[in-house]
Parts: structure tokens; C-alpha cells; sequence
């Protein structure tokens, strides 16, 4: 698909943008790593980011903070509800998955408190205040 500069070209949508980037990302290296859902909260001292992860176990999760992001990486195993059911229809990607949250503060290098309950990480972390 090309792009024609005409009489009448004007600029395309930011959604049919995002969809010729994802046709050109995926047609050239395939599909991505799934990247769950994210959330950022921002007080005084902390910042909170919490991460929809369900199906996935505390053991299978690893956090790092670098280049001002909060780095997520986690893997959902097939977890099928007896030994005999098989797959009929499935959405929720299984193995890994991975995550870059931008963070809106310099954070200190360890998370305060990380804990993963009903499907969803919740990490927080010390702002970083320079004096």
C-alpha cells in the first residue's frame, strides 16, 4: 500500500496511522510479545504502577528499572482446567509476556513494594528527589 500525494490528499487518522505501523511491524518481524495492560499513579513520595497479569504466578514475574521505565517481564503457562479439556477457543496469550511502563519521576532503584493479587501487579516505588 502506498501513500499518494493528490489534489485531494489530506492527512490520514492517528487509527489508520497506528494500523499501517502495526501491518509494517508485524509483516516485517511478525508478531510481538504481548504487552499487558498498564497503569501509573503519581503522589508526593511514590509512584504506583499496576499491570494486569492474570493467570500468572508471583514466581513468574521479573521487574527491573532502567532508562526511566519500570521493565516487566512475566510468563502465563497453560493452565487448562483438567488434564483431558483441550483448547476450543482461545484469546489470553500463553509464555511470555513483557512490558515497558514509562515512569514520570527519577525512581529509586528498588521497587518499595510489589505484590500480584486478583490478576493485577502492583508495584511501588520511591520518587527520587534531587536536592
Amino acid at each position: 500500500m502506498r501513500w499518494e500525494l493528490g489534489s485531494s490528499w489530506s492527512w490520514p487518522s492517528v487509527d489508520e496511522i497506528e494500523r499501517r505501523f502495526e501491518e509494517l511491524i508485524r509483516g516485517r518481524w511478525g508478531p510481538g510479545v504481548p504487552a499487558p495492560l498498564a497503569d501509573v499513579f503519581v503522589a508526593e513520595e511514590y509512584v504506583w504502577v499496576e499491570v494486569d497479569l492474570p493467570g500468572v504466578e508471583a514466581g513468574d514475574v521479573h521487574l527491573r528499572t532502567e532508562r526511566g521505565a519500570l521493565w516487566i517481564e512475566a510468563t502465563r503457562k497453560a493452565r487448562p482446567p483438567s488434564e483431558s479439556a483441550r483448547p476450543a477457543h482461545v484469546e489470553r496469550p500463553q509464555g511470555a509476556l513483557r512490558r515497558a511502563v514509562p515512569l514520570p519521576f527519577a525512581i529509586r532503584a528498588e521497587p518499595v513494594e510489589v505484590t500480584l493479587a486478583e490478576g493485577v501487579l502492583r508495584v511501588r516505588l520511591r520518587v527520587e528527589r534531587t536536592s
